[in-house]
């Protein structure tokens, strides 16, 4: 499968582990179980990554900017139960970072995940993605700033809650100093 498709196995068995060895309640044959499927899952979504930095549905430039926030977020929670290669980590903010515009925002890419009429609220969301992916990844205050900035006044035309649920993840992660995951 893509992505997609890999993340959509492999996130819960990240989730799941993270669970049992946070809670010390793996069972040591569920615990292995969960760690080997984790190690496939990885094994296939680094062949996703572009030429560059990024990812992609299938590995093919141009990355995805929302795809990629969202395999930071993956591989964030991912190192805290297998190992995840630091330059990856590395790659992957520094797509982000670079693909910025200089207003603070990031432009959706029409792609499997937007409409190809890219709206103000589609920046919004992208956005706010991006700007929570940098920021649990930590390192990146001047990029997230840049992004609030831009941000706050956007909100008053944005009516879309998953919009506004994002922004609000962003700002409460900043407040309380927490990782998000």
């Amino acid at each position: 499968g893509c992505f997609e498709q890999t993340s959509s196995t492999t996130y819960p068995n990240v989730m799941i582990l993270r669970y049992l060895l946070g809670n010390e309640k793996a069972a040591p044959r569920l615990a292995l179980r969960a760690r080997r499927y984790v190690a496939k899952g990885y094994q296939r979504l680094v062949t996703f990554e572009v030429k560059g930095g990024g990812f992609s549905l299938f590995g093919s430039s141009p990355a995805d900017k929302a795809l990629t926030a969202y395999g930071l977020h993956e591989f964030l929670d991912m190192a805290q139960v297998h190992p995840v290669d630091p330059a990856l980590l590395v790659r992957t903010r520094r797509f982000l970072t670079r693909s910025q515009r200089s207003d603070g925002s990031w432009d959706p890419a029409p792609s499997y995940f937007f409409s190809s009429n890219t709206d103000r609220a589609d920046r919004v969301r992208v956005t706010a993605y991006v700007a929570w992916a940098l920021q649990r990844a930590g390192g990146h205050d001047r990029a997230v700033k840049r992004a609030l900035a831009w941000l706050t006044p956007q909100l008053g035309g944005v009516r879309d809650p998953y919009s506004l649920g994002l922004v609000a993840a962003l700002l409460l992660v900043g407040a309380c100093g927490d990782d998000g995951g």
